[in-house]
């Protein structure tokens, strides 16, 4: 009798399919270190980046290029989001937002929320637009939600408090008691008391987070507390998508007492990409350092210890160029001038 031969394995089983978009982000999300990176299948190239491994599509490409700086950036990072028209507002005078940018800025949005540790926003912000600031539009944990509010002001039937979709940090200033509270009576969010005014700093809340494990923290919102964070250097990325439309008036993104002489302008490195029919702009403030544990910090149960900043390729857009190092609390290069914006948010 004639044995049978073994077949030969196939084409597609010898070489594996096309990274599509999909898998490339679960490989993303789980890369930390330059180990993690070497495990998803990204190698390092000629030009010292790197680059998938495998035959992978223009959408898992743009992928990496854009956030696996993000994923190496170290442990503890403060970063921010933005998206405004082209003449600087996040929204109508009316506080209508729905939508300025497009769809393509959500998920770049939702994106950076799965690669955070905790997501904050001002009480403006959280009583405007009463915001979920969960993962939806991607695939991804939910951050710890973190909701700046010393004077209590944020009621206590908006989403972050009822919806139980994520944790919720709720920020609130000593002596500013009343009634009720949403820690007294939903589960998963917590009361965290401030002693002042001075304790909500930037630079502050970001150590108070890092404590609590929360060491990556992506500032969303609004314009008011970006700003701050802007004007404070307690920023080491920022994201602003910019699009194609017109308001004239409204609430305002970006605004801080600027120089009074183009030469002292702030000007990080930058690049830029097209999401859609908008622009994205990431501006590098600061190479972080993950620097010494802070006293009393627990172990980040989402992020590995001795995380450094790699460099990687950043594809057909601006490069972004080395800034100088600087520790985590003032990443920022010199100081803006004046005091930060006023509170314009409702």
């Amino acid at each position: 009798m004639t044995g049978h031969r073994r077949a030969e394995p196939s084409a597609s089983a010898k070489f594996p399919t096309e990274l599509d978009t999909d898998t490339a982000w679960e490989l993303l999300r789980t890369v930390r270190t330059e180990a993690d990176a070497d495990a998803a299948g990204l190698v390092t190239d000629t030009g010292g980046g790197r680059r998938w491994n495998r035959d992978a599509s223009p959408g898992a490409r743009e992928l990496a290029d854009r956030y696996l700086p993000l994923c190496l950036a170290g442990p503890r990072l403060t970063f921010a989001q933005l998206g405004q028209s082209l003449d600087g507002f996040i929204a109508t005078r009316t506080g209508d937002a729905d939508y300025v940018t497009g769809e393509e800025d959500r998920r770049h949005l939702h994106r950076l929320r799965a690669l955070a540790d905790a997501v904050v926003v001002g009480a403006g912000t959280a009583v405007a637009d009463d915001p979920q600031l969960t993962v939806r539009a991607c695939a991804g944990p939910h951050p710890v939600r973190v909701v700046l509010d010393p004077h209590r002001r944020v009621p206590p039937h908006r989403k972050v408090f009822t919806d139980g979709s994520a944790p919720t940090l709720w920020v609130v200033a000593a002596g500013r008691e009343r009634g009720h509270t949403p820690g007294d009576a939903v589960p998963g969010v917590e009361v965290l008391t401030l002693p002042d005014s001075a304790a909500f700093a930037p630079g502050n809340l970001v150590r108070v987070l890092a404590r609590r494990g929360l060491g990556r923290v992506l500032v969303e919102g609004g314009g008011v507390t970006v700003s701050r964070f802007l004007h404070e250097q307690a920023l080491h990325r920022l994201y602003v998508t910019v699009a194609p439309v017109l308001l004239g008036d409204g609430v305002p993104g970006l605004r801080f007492a600027g120089t009074p002489v183009m030469r002292d302008a702030l000007r990080p490195p930058a690049r830029r990409t097209a999401l859609g029919e908008d622009t994205l702009f990431e501006l590098d403030l600061a190479t972080p350092h993950p620097g010494p544990p802070l006293d009393g910090e627990h172990p980040e149960p989402r992020q590995a210890r001795g995380e450094r900043e790699h460099p990687v390729h950043h594809g057909d857009g601006q490069p972004l160029g080395g800034a100088q190092t600087r520790g985590p609390e003032s990443p920022g290069g010199g100081a803006l001038p004046g005091p930060p914006a006023a509170d314009v948010q409702r």
